[in-house]
């Protein structure tokens, strides 16, 4: 009897520790499933701050761009110390603080390579600089076939026939690149070299050549310089910007200005414009093409937009 009695004590005991564990173990999980729920909340509400900061700080640079004065190199705006605390816009994709999460780059389209006004010597020497791969001419020419509205393939280009016969499910757009990544599927291009390029090209329009908002390599290709003209040149843009085909001759021993119909030395209406939120990682982005010429219908014109 005494006997039964430990035996069911014992039985006891254990079964008590078994229902404290399942206990333990579910209070462990909802403990766990609430943290997660916060996080995920709190996740949820830095991203809504970070959407409504993004297009807050993108309506603060439209205004400031379209009651601002474009000159050579940057964009002096009209009440910005006290909007933004600022008092220029660089159009060289140069970073510039809104705020002390909130970033802004402008680039204008001249004083990058565009895709829909392609200059193929510049593309050439571009390519030959940023990639190992002698693919120059093969990138360039599938390039403008990829434009061209016409059936015939340059040499070393490519249309309908090479990327089918490649097993590939696309062929030549034949109109204009409609977004930058586009580029990575056109022969002779690939996501590496694209990741190369990226930083030097735009799928916007230019008007001409703008030296004072070009980076090195785009300066680089487009003057094809070398080092040593490049200093010069930069330093001199440091100071104050080239205005003339004299100036630039004499600082690199270069003439750009041989299309009458272009603009050299300033700025396109065609920018670039990207609005981060966040840091020191990005939390919200928003990236634009604009076109900075009042139309009938509104003061400028979106071509691309993204959010992320």
């Amino acid at each position: 009897m005494r006997r039964c009695i430990r035996d069911d004590r014992g039985s006891a005991t254990i079964l008590m520790m078994l229902i404290a564990a399942v206990i333990m173990t579910v209070g462990i999980g909802f403990n766990w499933l609430v943290k997660e729920h916060i996080r995920a909340s709190e996740g949820l509400k830095n991203k809504a701050d970070a959407i409504l900061k993004a297009r807050s700080a993108y309506d603060t640079v439209i205004y400031l761009i379209l009651n601002g004065s474009v000159l050579p190199r940057e964009i002096v705006v009209s009440g910005g110390e006290d909007i933004a605390q600022i008092n220029t816009l660089p159009l060289n994709g140069q970073e510039v603080s809104l705020s002390d999460d909130v970033r802004v780059r402008i680039q204008e389209s001249n004083g990058l390579l565009s895709l829909n006004a392609i200059n193929r010597y510049a593309f050439e020497k571009l390519i030959k600089r940023v990639s190992s791969q002698d693919t120059a001419a093969i990138a360039i020419d599938s390039l403008l076939d990829w434009v061209d509205v016409n059936s015939l393939s340059r040499v070393n280009g490519a249309k309908e026939f090479y990327y089918r016969s490649s097993g590939l499910p696309y062929g030549p757009r034949t109109y204009a690149i409609q977004y930058i990544e586009e580029i990575g599927f056109i022969r002779g291009f690939g996501e590496e070299l694209y990741g190369k390029l990226q930083p030097y090209v735009t799928m916007l329009p230019s008007t001409g050549f703008n030296p004072n908002t070009a980076s090195d390599e785009v300066l680089k290709a487009y003057l094809d310089i070398d080092e040593d003209y490049l200093k010069t040149l930069k330093d001199y843009i440091a100071k104050k910007p080239v205005q003339s085909d004299g100036e630039l001759f004499a600082l690199t021993g270069k003439r750009i200005a041989v299309d009458e119909d272009s603009i050299y030395f300033t700025p396109s209406s065609f920018m670039d414009v990207t609005v981060s939120v966040g840091q020191p990682k990005s939390i919200y982005t928003i990236k634009a093409g604009l076109r900075i010429i009042q139309g009938k219908d509104s003061p400028y014109s979106i071509l691309y937009w993204r959010e992320a």
